[in-house]
């Protein structure tokens, strides 16, 4: 996968990568994904993603858990509204070049690039990507991140059920460190 220059973002997909249903879809919901063209040549399709305001992940530095746990649920929250609009959650990709967010107003985006047919279950794509966020966060941070993996892993959650469990081991996470605070001044 290429990485950002600037504001844009290309990629080279396979003709038919993306249904034309989807172009249609991808090129009207905004708040979900990034904006994007397509241009289709002989060897494929180009596929050219305005990431203006945005960062890929992989560029925040995110170490602080409370903040990964923030990026993983309003994630989630993400990949769940795209089944409202035909997208199919288990073709979204997830990794720290395809997941955008800007720190200011705390928004996450999609960089959608569909994962080919049975290439892994939305459960697997979940957990790599909590190991690669994970793999960022200093401390103990990473064992609440370790807990969502394993809630992944061990129970057959819907997507909704999923970003409930992250919402409350985030809450968890947050009560402890303002009781370490309060302790330590």
């Amino acid at each position: 996968m290429k990485r950002i220059h600037n504001n844009d973002f290309k990629l080279k997909l396979k003709e038919g990568a993306i249904k034309d249903y989807e172009k249609v879809i991808l090129s009207q919901v905004n708040d979900i994904f990034m904006p994007m063209g397509f241009v289709s040549s002989s060897e494929g399709e180009l596929v050219i993603y305005n990431c203006s305001g945005y960062t890929a992940l992989r560029q925040c530095r995110v170490t602080e858990v409370l903040e990964a746990l923030e990026i993983l649920e309003r994630t989630l929250i993400l990949v769940s509204r795209a089944g409202e609009y035909l997208i199919s959650p288990r073709r979204i990709m997830l990794t720290m070049d395809t997941i955008f967010y800007d720190r200011k107003t705390k928004q996450v985006k999609i960089a959608y690039v569909p994962l080919e047919e049975n290439a892994s279950t939305l459960r697997e794509n979940m957990s790599e990507f909590i190991t690669e966020i994970e793999a960022g966060v200093t401390g103990t941070g990473r064992t609440y991140l370790q807990d969502v993996k394993s809630e992944i892993e061990e129970n057959n959650y819907y997507i909704q059920d999923l970003i409930n469990v992250i919402g409350d081991i985030r809450r968890s996470a947050a009560s402890k460190q303002i009781q370490l605070e309060e302790v330590f001044g």
